[in-house]
């Protein structure tokens, strides 16, 4: 289904070391609602293009996967200055795509998330998310007539990418890892612990700054991410969910947090990147606490039979670091990773 249109004229024309045009580039925005393999459960995809799409090319078809608390609209198209990271992209000619999972932002919630949270066990986990992600790919594939297309996962996002890569390498192109997943130095939970895990929770968005910025000293934090500028993504986060539980948060489902606690915390990964053919990029922030580097550098060293790899570290950034101050620095990597030739 086919929820809307919008054309957005945008002046491109700054000098970023990459080739990009001179002229004003009418960008297209359009949203859809497709089907999920599950009955009753809709996807929110939201697609912005260049108005002269002339040709579509699988390496400028590009489709972003958000992580455990956040829907993907709200962050990768959050326009800062204006200009959302699916702006910057589709403004160089990219075909570029936003996922919600189903249970966050404009998808379909599960019926568990009308009930109390503790009435039911953790709901959407990394095998439905992938399930999720196969339908997206299959509609973007389909309605191009392409046969394949670049993924971009932040953080669990990574996970969910990573997982889809590992099995359907004939339809990745190029998979970009931001701010992956992986094993966590810590005491594993019990099983009484992880009994414990409700249904879904209820994550509110004004605590994330704190968290993200959790490694950045504390003289630099107002420069990495302004609060005007977070604010702003925390009134459009909010706005995500039209029948919040509690005033000030969003609905996210626990089936990560369940993950997280079976796996990363348990000593085991939750998918393997040694099946992993295409070739991936692993890009980190230099103050990332959630994702550390040396986390990244595990999962980089683990990619032993990706045709091409390259590890990037975008410094003084931390684990949001689209919406920072060296967020171009980010464009700019998995745009040169996306367009470099493979040996």
């Amino acid at each position: 289904m086919k929820l809307g249109l919008k054309r957005l004229v945008a002046v491109v024309g700054m000098c970023l070391g990459l080739s990009q045009p001179s002229w004003a580039v009418t960008v297209v925005s359009e949203e859809f609602k497709i089907s999920s393999k599950q009955p009753n459960v809709e996807l929110y995809l939201r697609n912005k293009h260049p108005e002269a799409l002339y040709s579509v090319k699988p390496e400028r078809t590009v489709l972003f996967i958000h992580g455990a608390s956040y829907p993907a609209h709200s962050s990768f198209d959050f326009p800062i200055d204006g200009k959302s990271w699916m702006d910057w992209l589709a403004e160089q000619g990219y075909d570029v795509y936003s996922l919600d999972i189903r249970g966050y932002g404009k998808s379909t919630r599960p019926p568990e998330m009308k009930q109390t949270p503790e009435a039911n066990a953790p709901i959407v986990d990394t095998i439905q998310a992938v399930e999720d992600l196969s339908s997206a790919v299959d509609f973007i594939l389909s309605r191009r007539n392409s046969q394949q297309l670049t993924l971009v996962g932040w953080s669990w996002g990574a996970t969910v990418a990573g997982t889809y890569a590992s099995t359907s390498a004939e339809r990745v192109g190029r998979l970009v890892l931001y701010a992956p997943q992986w094993l966590r130095n810590v005491a594993p939970p019990s099983s009484a612990e992880m009994a414990k895990v409700p249904a879904w929770r209820n994550a509110d968005p004004r605590h994330a700054r704190d968290i993200w910025l959790k490694g950045v000293p504390a003289d630099k934090r107002d420069t990495v991410l302004p609060k005007s500028v977070f604010n702003a993504w925390v009134t459009t986060t909010l706005a995500s969910d039209s029948e919040p539980a509690v005033p000030g948060t969003v609905r996210a489902p626990n089936g990560v947090v369940l993950d997280t606690m079976k796996y990363w915390a348990s000593g085991k990964p939750r998918w393997n990147p040694e099946l992993v053919s295409s070739p991936v990029l692993v890009i980190q922030g230099e103050w990332d606490a959630e994702a550390p580097p040396a986390m990244g550098l595990v999962v980089f060293n683990t990619l032993t039979h990706a045709s091409f790899k390259r590890y990037v570290m975008v410094g003084e950034s931390s684990h949001a670091a689209l919406f920072e101050a060296n967020r171009r620095q980010l464009y700019q990597a998995v745009q040169e990773f996306i367009e470099a030739p493979i040996p």
